[in-house]
C-alpha cells in the first residue's frame, strides 16, 4: 500500500512539474521574452472604457480595478461601481483633490472632470482607503 501512494505521489508531482515547465504562464508561444506587464496593463486600461467613452472604475473593499487607466484631455468621465460593503470615492490628487464621485455600496455613480495632458493619480480619500485604493490615470 505504501508503494503505491509513493508511485501516485510521485506520478502526480511529476506531471505537475511537466504541466508547469510546458504551461505558457502568461507569455506567448511567440517566443516573447517581455512578461507582459505592459501588455495586461494596456488591456486592462483598454477594458476599463465603456463603448460611450466612461471610464469604468470599480471599487470593491480597499481595492480599484482596474488600477490603470487612460483618457483624452478634456472633459473625463468616470463611472464608479461600489460592490464593496462601505462607501467609497474617486478623487484626482493632481486636480487640488478634485472629489469627482462618491458611490454608497451597491451603487454605481457618474462624475466628470475637466484635465489636461499628463499623469495623474486617483484614490479613495475615504480614512484608511488611500493606501490600498490607488490608480494611476494617462490622459493624452
Amino acid at each position: 500500500m505504501r508503494t503505491s501512494r509513493s508511485r501516485t505521489a510521485a506520478s502526480l508531482l511529476a506531471g505537475a512539474c511537466l504541466f508547469t515547465a510546458c504551461g505558457d504562464a502568461g507569455g506567448d508561444a511567440g517566443g516573447d521574452t517581455s512578461d507582459g506587464a505592459d501588455d495586461g496593463a494596456a488591456m486592462e486600461a483598454a477594458e476599463a472604457v465603456s463603448p460611450d467613452g466612461v471610464i469604468l472604475i470599480e471599487a470593491a473593499d480597499l481595492s480599484f480595478d482596474p488600477e490603470q487607466v487612460s483618457a483624452e484631455a478634456g472633459t473625463v468621465d468616470f463611472s464608479l461601481v461600489n460592490t464593496g460593503a462601505v462607501e467609497h470615492d474617486l478623487v484626482i490628487e493632481e486636480a487640488d483633490d478634485a472629489h469627482v464621485t462618491h458611490a454608497s455600496p451597491g451603487e454605481t455613480v457618474t462624475g466628470s472632470i475637466e484635465l489636461e495632458p499628463g499623469t495623474y493619480t486617483y484614490y479613495c480619500s475615504v480614512p484608511g482607503h488611500r493606501a490600498a485604493m490607488e490608480g494611476t490615470l494617462e490622459v493624452s
